[in-house]
């Protein structure tokens, strides 16, 4: 079924203001969790917003959190998210971000006390739309079995890219695994298969029942090893927060905030070259590499950013789709808290 973005964003924030989040902060929360909806990212929409609320009652998120920002070079950042958040601790750091990297010419940031903060390419939309390029990378619980060892310990560790161009932003957002966790999370909240390539369960042999999950791989065998490994360098001992094994988990340790850290990066593009230039080479790149031989099996060859761009015009018109077990979660969540579920569009499939 399809849901309308406006009716997804009424739920989502009264779920979270009857739970007290402040309007603002649920409307943050909404604008990332129906972006990730919009881009296809649908294991980073909607699908989390029963997850958030338990936490709250857990009170392991601070629903109104005291983000300190401090300045502790002319260029350098660090955030104290209070526990908060992440999309709205994220939010908050990239604005104070934006308006050093106009003076400075760049700005890293270094983010501690914060939770999941949804798809890291949602934090380059501003950024990328005043034209910077930036960098934004987490850390998160211990899912990853390292290259060549038989146990777990690190996280999924994701890192986005982002750079303006002609058409919808060139934003490369990759897990270091080979799977991003919430497309398990989601296919366990469906009750659905996944591929024998995505999981391992307790025994370490590949599976395909996501209720069975106890790790996944790395992408690129030793490679995404030693990047999940390097960015948690960034997100835990540059920001002073737990890493790997010593994180909190995200479904189940629930009465413990999860300290997680982020590291962002933005460049202004104009202090190297004009953005003009910069914008026009960029949309060479991208017609060179449209206009390359195809392989058998392939209709187009995309860069990254633009399947995103494309599937939010499509569900912005068409609306976003819900799969039956999901959209029964929200209903029953719905009733539990007292507010109107949302209503699917008539005759949308």
């Amino acid at each position: 079924m399809r849901i309308g973005r406006e009716e997804i964003e009424r739920f989502i924030r009264a779920a979270l203001e009857c739970k007290g989040v402040p309007s603002e902060d649920a409307g943050i929360i909404a604008d990332c969790l129906i972006m990730a909806n919009l881009s296809g990212i649908d294991s980073h929409g909607v699908v989390r917003i029963a997850h958030y609320v338990r936490r709250l009652e857990f009170d392991s998120i601070n629903p109104k959190p005291r983000i300190k920002i401090e300045h502790r070079a002319p260029s350098i950042l660090y955030v104290d998210g209070d526990e908060g958040f992440g999309h709205v601790v994220g939010y908050r750091a990239v604005k104070a971000a934006i308006d050093v990297c106009r003076e400075q010419g760049t700005v890293t940031v270094a983010i501690g006390g914060s939770s999941h903060f949804g798809p890291a390419s949602f934090f380059l939309q501003e950024p990328v739309a005043a034209g910077l390029a930036g960098m934004v990378m987490t850390n998160t619980d211990a899912i990853v079995v390292p290259f060549g060892a038989a146990r777990r310990f690190f996280g999924t560790n994701p890192v986005a890219f982002g750079f303006p161009a002609p058409g919808a932003p060139f934003m490369l957002d990759i897990s270091t695994s080979t799977i991003a966790y919430g497309k398990i999370a989601l296919a366990q909240k469906e009750n659905r298969p996944i591929p024998k390539d995505w999981a391992l369960d307790e025994s370490g042999r590949p599976t395909t029942d996501p209720h069975a999950l106890a790790g996944m791989h790395p992408m690129a065998g030793h490679k995404g090893s030693g990047l999940a490994l390097t960015i948690d360098v960034f997100c835990a001992l540059m920001t002073g927060m737990p890493f790997g094994p010593h994180i909190n988990r995200m479904y189940f340790e629930l009465e413990e905030p999860r300290r997680l850290g982020h590291f962002m990066t933005f460049w202004d593009i104009s202090r190297f070259v004009p953005l003009d230039e910069f914008k026009q080479r960029m949309g060479q790149m991208i017609n060179e590499l449209h206009e390359l031989p195809l392989f058998e099996g392939f209709q187009r060859i995309y860069y990254p950013g633009e399947i995103e761009g494309e599937r939010r015009t499509e569900r912005s018109e068409r609306g976003i789709t819900v799969e039956e077990g999901l959209f029964q979660e929200l209903t029953e969540l719905g009733k539990r808290l007292n507010i109107e579920p949302p209503t699917p569009i008539e005759g949308g499939e």
